[in-house]
């Protein structure tokens, strides 16, 4: 079975290029430095099988602008069981489309079936579908940034509902573009999006997310899944950050402003434009395997994109800007 490197393999990185933990710094993945502030959840969420309740319901119901949500132990769970949720329920996928560049997990998960798998660049073109097929887009791709807009989105989904195909839409990183999510148009009966909780607010550890589509899906998803696959404090925690709107626009704020300030770092001193979302930019480098090895020995921990050729960071820490601004300043020295 392929094991795919992901960001967040700190310690796996400081066995590797020496110092202690805490001294290096992790911006390897796209979750967000700040983390939601979590109050201490009831003790009767520790100690009672969970349950989804209706403050939680009405919380991500409003907060994503849709009732058809079912949370799922991240959507890394969905996208593994995408094969088998279609095969049980009597789905035939005749092919899958696939970004080129993007979240390897999705490509994975169709890997041990016998179905082809195509890849394109940003969408493939209407004309090239065919009966059955599935497109899976990654909108905002990680880790390339590229939007598609909610107008392709929908022709997209229109066509393929047409030749009996779906979309698969993951939106792990929209919360700060909420007003370009899917989840803003009617959710059609050959649709799935995906949304994560981890990365916009920074709860990655409590591994929630949710899955939107039309009725019976989610009953077919729920059963494959199986009872209590979402732990009761995940779930009183999740409620309380869907319903505060003020911390939200806060969140947008700063992230903004710090993606902004990381964008800048990188063009003065690598003279390279970079792409990507608030939480996250990429740089396209072939220096970029070196590279990566010059900043892990500066205790500096990026994300090597699986195709050699680029480079992801996340945001650091205010307190974390100098170390990696000056460690990023002397990556041009490599290139002599």
């Amino acid at each position: 079975m392929t094991v795919l490197q992901h960001g967040g393999q700190l310690q796996t990185m400081v066995k590797r290029f020496g110092g202690v933990k805490e001294d290096w710094v992790d911006v390897s993945t796209g979750i967000s430095p700040y983390t939601y502030p979590i109050a201490l959840p009831p003790v009767e969420s520790w100690q009672r099988l969970p349950e989804v309740s209706e403050q939680f319901t009405d919380a991500a119901g409003a907060y994503y602008g849709s009732e058809l949500g079912l949370p799922i132990p991240g959507s890394q769970s969905v996208i593994q069981l995408l094969p088998q949720l279609c095969a049980q329920n009597g789905k035939t996928i005749g092919r899958v489309w696939l970004p080129r560049v993007g979240y390897k997990e999705h490509q994975k998960a169709w890997q041990g079936t016998a179905i082809p798998m195509y890849f394109y660049n940003d969408l493939p073109a209407l004309s090239a579908l065919t009966s059955n097929d599935m497109v899976v887009v990654i909108n905002p791709n990680n880790p390339t940034g590229f939007m598609a807009n909610q107008e392709q989105l929908f022709a997209l989904a229109n066509r393929l509902e047409q030749l009996s195909g779906m979309l698969i839409i993951d939106e792990a990183f929209m919360d700060c573009t909420p007003a370009h999510s899917m989840l803003t148009r009617p959710l059609l009966a050959n649709m799935f999006i995906l949304r994560s909780t981890g990365k916009f607010f920074g709860l990655a550890g409590i591994r929630l997310g949710m899955l939107f589509a039309q009725k019976q899906w989610l009953h077919h998803c729920a059963a494959l899944l199986g009872p209590w696959t979402v732990n009761g404090p995940a779930l009183h925690i999740a409620a309380q950050a869907f319903s505060d709107r003020v911390w939200q626009q806060q969140q947008r704020a700063k992230l903004d402003q710090d993606s902004t300030w990381l964008d800048n770092v990188l063009s003065e001193h690598l003279q390279i434009r970079s792409a990507g979302t608030a939480l996250f930019r990429t740089i396209k480098t072939p220096h970029a395997t070196r590279w990566f090895s010059h900043l892990c020995q500066h205790q500096i921990y990026v994300r090597l994109c699986d195709e050699k050729d680029a480079l992801r960071f996340g945001l650091p820490l205010i307190s974390q800007r100098r170390k990696l601004e000056n460690a990023i300043a002397s990556l041009p020295l490599l290139r002599e």
